[in-house]
């Protein structure tokens, strides 16, 4: 299954979604009562990610074992939303994040994962134990004395700029890159970077290329906006630094050794890195590294650094050649300041007690905090060539930022009111509801950077003309900044997608109806589609769906035209639609101990066994593949057609 919010697959079990932090709605026990309105085209990895908003990561979480059952999995389910740098398929057998404040981005009422610094090995859910010192005679770097993160209790400022990085320790398959949901007028994710734990041992797929085998675990992965660039650090066991690995079509490189984190940037040209941590000074040196001309420069040997394998306070731009980080920091006096360095040129001090939060492609916008010595008000501000608008006064960035593609624009909450700001200028206030998130194309590129304060990325140019989510249901956000709704929040349970034109949104109601309507009509009347529907899938164009009914079975309509029957004893958490097709995958026979048959429909017609698709106990799907898992641990991949072949075995 997937995540209705942003797309990702999701596993048995999960009641998060990884990537962008929304929950995962909980399955009816059985099907003679209520329906899972589950989500839309688009299953990316074992362990998908819930619908509409803007995530958070945290891999980590244990893979489910191909017997478990897949209680509350939606394999292929489509959904929107939102993440950070961080794009990872969710993990089966993830512990549920706690409740936090729901940041822009992500749809109503869902909880995204709890934002503290994120040791190595973390787990959602779960309080890591020290990680071991790396550091022959001195404290441990990750502890709990770290004068940083001391610092950062003194004056909020860890509340406000520390990103957590997850610790991805996969025992199945993660997606980078998976299909997103995106908005109308957005770029489209083509590529995807899976890969899987395998005895110590990271075996990777990049699209459909031959494998390629790195020796560790994944430690951290993020990936590129376009899902065709990612690194990932790779540690051992127990290690606080590890192997800084940059993959991509052409394959895998080394990118530098005893690394602690990393940030990379959009375009997947940049990666900022620290190393060689003073824990006396709670410092490290920040090097900033050319993906494509595969050299790297030092820009500072003091930037502040609170361990926990968070790059704090660090901010890097989408073609990854200017940066921001936190530097001067004083271990007694809790002092530090914001520098920024502009296309390789030398860093220029913001001031003290100023964060970079975000920074676009030659520093043309300039986002950031600006803390008081005491730490009890902070402001949010934006820069643009001579003018400095101050955003927020007070700000305690729980609702997150959500950035259009070159970051001239920027959406947030304040008190309860959403707000937009563009080219650097004065906030404008949007009317209606708190918006959550936006509601976009399958595939659409987005990003997010899990933090305290949630960064969202979304690869379209207008952040209005757009469809979002609000606490109070569905709405359009036209060209005047008014939301126009669409849905109530009684009429819409987070299963939603949105055609590739903009033209026809597609969602399903806590009643089980699913209806059709043109968002961007204020006066268009909803036309209800079917009936007692489970879950579905669309195509792009959203004129054939799939939808599996209460009774487990599996329809297709074309059009307006009436339902065709397909398969009868239909698992609704395993149905799959491959990315820019009109066929669909999916499971019968289902059950928990030895799985199900995998058998698919081409362009509504009878089902087809899929050769070899016999005790499948997992079905995701990305942007460039699909995936099976057995109940012997074997995966096989295809390039999205049913031609699977044997991809690895041994798979836990």
């Amino acid at each position: 299954m997937t995540c209705a919010n942003c797309g990702n697959s999701l596993h048995s079990g999960e009641k998060f979604c990884i990537r962008c932090g929304m929950r995962v709605p909980e399955p009816p026990n059985d099907h003679t009562g209520g329906s899972y309105a589950t989500a839309a085209p688009e299953a990316n990895r074992p362990g998908a990610q819930p619908q509409p908003a803007p995530a958070s990561y945290q891999p980590g979480a244990q893979l489910r074992q191909p017997q478990a059952a897949p209680a509350g999995y939606q394999p292929g389910a489509q959904q929107q939303a939102a993440q950070a740098d961080y794009q990872l398929g969710a993990q089966p057998g993830a512990q549920p994040r706690q409740p936090h404040a729901d940041p822009v981005g992500y749809p109503p009422g869902t909880q995204p994962l709890p934002q503290q610094s994120a040791p190595t090995n973390y787990q959602p859910g779960v309080q890591p134990p020290p990680a071991p010192s790396a550091y022959e005679g001195k404290p441990d770097p990750k502890g709990p004395t770290s004068g940083v993160a001391n610092m950062l209790k003194a004056i909020p400022l860890k509340k406000v700029l520390t990103i957590a990085i997850p610790t991805i320790v996969v025992i199945a398959a993660l997606i980078i890159g998976l299909s997103m949901i995106g908005g109308s007028g957005g770029s489209t994710v083509r590529s995807s970077i899976t890969w899987f734990d395998r005895d110590g041992d990271t075996v990777v797929s990049i699209n459909n290329n031959a494998r390629i085998i790195l020796d560790g675990s994944v430690d951290t992965a993020l990936t590129s906006i376009d899902g065709s660039k990612t690194v990932m650090l790779v540690k051992d066991r127990g290690e606080s630094e590890g192997t800084l690995w940059f993959l991509s079509a052409s394959g895998s490189a080394r990118i530098a050794e005893y690394v602690l984190a990393f940030r990379l940037s959009d375009s997947g040209n940049g990666v900022a890195y620290i190393t060689d941590y003073n824990s006396r000074k709670d410092v490290a040196t920040l090097y900033l590294y050319d993906t494509s001309a595969k050299k790297g420069v030092k820009i500072t040997e003091d930037a502040a650094y609170p361990g926990y394998g968070d790059l704090s306070g660090v901010c890097i731009s989408p073609n990854g050649k200017s940066l921001g980080y936190t530097g001067d920091f004083n271990v007694n006096s809790y002092k530090y300041s914001g520098y920024i360095s502009i296309d390789g040129k030398a860093p220029e001090k913001l001031g003290e007690y100023m964060v970079a939060l975000a920074i676009s492609d030659g520093g043309r916008y300039l986002y950031y905090l600006k803390n008081n010595a005491d730490g009890d008000d902070r402001s949010f501000h934006v820069r643009s060539g001579n003018s400095d608008n101050r955003l927020i006064s007070g700000f305690d960035g729980s609702s997150g930022l959500l950035f259009n593609r070159d970051y001239s624009q920027v959406l947030f909450e304040h008190q309860g009111k959403s707000y937009l700001s563009r080219n650097g200028g004065e906030r404008e206030k949007i009317g209606g509801s708190t918006i959550t998130g936006f509601l976009t194309p399958r595939g659409t590129q987005r990003r997010y950077v899990p933090g305290e304060v949630y960064l969202s990325v979304i690869g379209i140019d207008n952040l209005i003309n757009q469809v979002a989510y609000t606490s109070e249901g569905l709405v359009y956000i036209n060209g005047g900044l008014e939301a126009n709704r669409i849905s109530s929040s009684d009429d819409y349970k987070y299963s939603a997608v949105i055609s590739s034109n903009g033209k026809t949104l597609l969602y399903l109601n806590n009643s089980g109806h699913l209806s059709a309507i043109d968002p961007t009509d204020p006066n268009a009347e909803r036309r209800e589609v079917a009936r007692n529907v489970e879950r579905f899938v669309a195509t792009s164009d959203a004129k054939t769906i799939y939808y599996v009914n209460d009774e487990q079975t599996l329809l297709c309509i074309k059009g307006n035209g009436f339902p065709a029957k397909i398969s009868e004893d239909v698992s609704y958490r395993y149905l799959v639609m491959p990315f820019n097709s009109k066929n669909a995958f999916f499971l019968t026979d289902y059950s928990e101990k030895h799985g199900g048959e995998l058998y698919y429909s081409v362009n509504g017609g009878i089902r087809i066994k899929v050769p070899g698709g016999s005790d499948v106990v997992d079905l995701w799907s990305t942007p460039a593949n699909l995936f099976f898992q057995n109940y012997d641990g074997e995966v096989f991949r295809s390039g999205g057609d049913e031609k699977f072949s044997l991809f690895a075995d041994d798979i836990d």
